[in-house]
């Protein structure tokens, strides 16, 4: 099964296009993260969600701080999925029927507990995405991790889908694949010309390289 591949931080229609030709699987929107420069206001995300194909998913991505915001993105975008950074296992629990939605679940790779976050994570997620998070919580920083650990999150959580992110690009995805045998792989920083501009070329070359990689 070819790997699937997401596109994250879209904050233009030409980003979006380029994205979509290239053959994305699906494409992420921040929403709600002032900090960030991806960061998207509900309307202009919607807005955006509304120009993909139907074979393309749609992912609001933001960062956990109460139920209620995560609820309201879900209501006001109606995404694919809902991918939470910054929530704990029981919070996760707790809310899942109240997203509404598919749910990915970031994990930071940073933490000497993630694997065991991933474990219990896995018990309410749809997916988990294992990635290289900043202090704040907030992944898109460029920078790998050990991807030893992200194998053993893989084999640990399976049959669970387990995304690779963090430090991603179109020269070390190929071997990213063939190493740690992911659901899927998520970029954003790796195919930009500057934070919150996408390089076309470079989502070109890294969905090629993604797709062509055997596991």
């Amino acid at each position: 099964m070819l790997v699937k591949v997401k596109i994250c931080g879209i904050t233009r229609k030409e980003d979006l296009d380029a994205a979509v030709r290239a053959g994305a699987d699906a494409l992420g929107f921040v929403v709600g993260v002032e900090r960030s420069p991806r960061n998207l206001s509900s309307r202009a995300a919607r807005e955006l969600m509304d120009l993909l194909p139907g074979d393309v998913d749609s992912v609001a991505v933001t960062v956990f701080d109460r139920p209620r915001k995560a609820m309201d993105i879900c209501q006001q975008l109606r995404p694919c999925f809902i991918q939470l950074h910054g929530i704990t296992p029981e919070l996760s629990r707790e809310n899942r029927r109240a997203f509404d939605t598919h749910l990915i679940v970031a994990v930071n790779a940073e933490t000497p507990y993630a694997l065991e976050s991933a474990v219990s994570h896995s018990e309410s997620a749809d997916a988990l995405l294992v990635d290289s998070n900043r202090p704040d919580g907030l992944g898109g920083t460029g920078c790998t991790h050990d991807w030893n650990l992200s194998r053993k999150i893989r084999d640990a959580i399976y049959p669970v889908p387990m995304i690779l992110a963090g430090g991603l690009t179109p020269q070390n995805v190929s071997h990213a694949i063939r190493m740690i045998r992911p659901y899927g792989v998520d970029v954003s920083t790796g195919v930009e010309s500057r934070p919150g501009m996408k390089d076309p070329a470079k989502i070109a070359e890294f969905v090629k390289k993604a797709k062509e990689a055997i596991p």
